[in-house]
């Protein structure tokens, strides 16, 4: 269970003081998770899923989020859910954002009141709904707990997929002219957290089949909320081609790499783990292309344990020959490069 303390000042500026981070931020991250226990405490049936959940799944937070994304069967009685939760410390009320949709996603949002620690005013946690079935391939419990919060047994748990799982839909989020966030729309820094969280996954996912089984069917509902006329490789080849632009540092791509560079630099300020640039982007966008190209050719994942092996191999497809300066400036992107190439049709 949450301990009170975690939604006291005190908490948040000792996390302030050990991570260098937005006090706002940091109290956001952790009045979301205050939400999370909430909706796990009134017995809702959901899976709960986006960016925070991988505060989860990873061993220590990588990234803050300040959102809940849960997916809900349709029918789910979620008004009377919400309301009971809304009651729930640290929280005073709920109130239903309603927004008109550009697509044929059925989603609600609603906003959890508070009042705010770090600012003294009321302000919000914004809960995304989804009303659809479970298109995940594996799906774990998780318990509430994680090194930015205060604890105590017993936890609460709840459902979320697993890495593999939800790599498969974060390869879907980070597609930005087909089923992801659009680039174009002023959310350079949306489409970046999809990068980074892409990245941070496959450090972790164990099973390419569960990625494959569950990639398609979420490609699918993209394409068919969006209306859009595409296919799952389709899908793959915009993963492919956008990362390939971060790898190349704007030689492919050089209009929609400014893009790049400005969410990276919006972003810096939510990374927990690290101070993140666009060198840093770049030096891991090449494992991206790896994932995406193995899931287009239906090939196996294989990590490098060795990136010396590849130092002296050359790249075959023209595309890539703009990745060829990080043989010497990262010699274990380049690694994944040359992998991405030998598959590559």
């Amino acid at each position: 269970m949450l301990l009170k303390e975690n939604f006291y000042e005190e908490h948040i500026r000792d996390l302030q003081r050990n991570s260098k981070r937005d006090p706002v931020l940091l109290e956001r991250t952790v009045y979301a998770f205050g939400l999370l226990e909430a909706l796990a405490r009134v017995g809702m049936p959901f899976v709960f899923k986006g960016g925070t959940c991988l505060m989860l799944l990873m061993e220590t937070p990588r990234r803050l989020s300040t959102d809940i994304d849960i997916i809900v069967e349709p029918g789910t009685d979620l008004d009377d859910y919400l309301d009971k939760a809304s009651l729930i410390f640290p929280f005073q009320m709920v109130e239903e954002q309603k927004r008109v949709g550009k697509n044929n996603i059925e989603k609600r949002h609603f906003k959890f009141i508070y009042d705010s620690p770090v600012n003294h005013k009321q302000f919000y946690i914004l809960l995304d709904v989804l009303l659809e079935e479970n298109h995940y391939a594996e799906m774990v419990k998780k318990e509430i707990k994680n090194d930015l919060l205060l604890t105590e047994e017993e936890y609460l748990q709840v459902s979320i997929p697993s890495a593999d799982s939800i790599l498969a839909d974060k390869l879907t989020a980070f597609a930005p002219h087909t089923t992801g966030i659009e680039l174009d729309k002023g959310k350079d820094m949306e489409v970046m957290k999809q990068l980074y969280d892409v990245c941070s996954l496959i450090e972790i996912f164990t099973d390419c089949d569960i990625v494959k089984r569950t990639y398609e069917p979420i490609a699918w509902a993209e394409i068919a909320y969006r209306g859009i006329d595409a296919k799952p490789a389709d899908c793959l080849w915009d993963t492919f081609k956008s990362a390939l632009c971060i790898a190349s540092r704007g030689k492919v791509g050089t209009e929609e790499y400014s893009k790049y560079v400005n969410g990276i630099r919006d972003l810096r300020g939510h990374i927990y783990a690290e101070n993140y640039s666009p060198e840093i982007a770049a030096g891991r966008a090449p494992i991206v292309m790896y994932m995406g190209m193995c899931l287009l050719t239906d090939t196996e994942f294989e990590k490098v344990e060795d990136f010396r092996e590849y130092a002296s191999k050359k790249l075959t497809h023209e595309g890539l020959l703009p990745l060829r300066y990080l043989r010497k400036a990262n010699p274990e992107a380049y690694a994944y490069v040359v992998k991405a190439d030998e598959i590559m049709k």
